[in-house]
C-alpha cells in the first residue's frame, strides 16, 4: 500500500475545515491524524488506524482504505472526544 502521498508539511485539507496528517511505522503510512474543530470552534483531533498487517489490529477501532489516491476509507469517522462526525470520500470530509 502506497499513501505517500497523505505525506505533506502542514497536512492536508480535506475541506470543511478538517486537516488530516499521515502517521507511519517503520516507513509506512500506517494511518492518519484527523483535526478539525470542536463545537466552540477549539481544534481538536483524532487517530484513524488503518487495518493494514504493519498495525496492530487485535484492540482499538481500525479503516478500511477504499481507495488511496483519491483516499477513501470506510466506515465513518467519529471524534470519541467533542462527537464530530463524517466520512473521508474521494479525498475529501463529507460531514454525516
Amino acid at each position: 500500500m502506497s499513501l505517500e502521498h497523505l505525506i505533506r508539511e502542514g497536512g492536508t485539507d480535506i475541506g470543511h475545515g478538517v486537516k488530516i496528517f499521515a502517521t507511519s511505522y517503520n516507513g509506512q503510512v500506517a494511518g492518519i491524524i484527523e483535526e478539525h474543530d470542536d463545537k466552540d470552534g477549539q481544534r481538536c483531533s483524532g487517530y484513524v488506524r488503518f487495518r493494514l498487517p504493519i498495525n496492530d489490529l487485535s484492540t482499538g477501532s481500525s479503516w478500511v482504505v477504499e481507495s488511496e489516491e483519491p483516499l477513501t476509507l470506510s466506515p465513518s469517522v467519529l471524534c470519541r472526544t467533542c462527537g464530530h462526525h463524517g466520512y473521508i470520500r474521494d479525498g475529501k470530509w463529507v460531514p454525516a
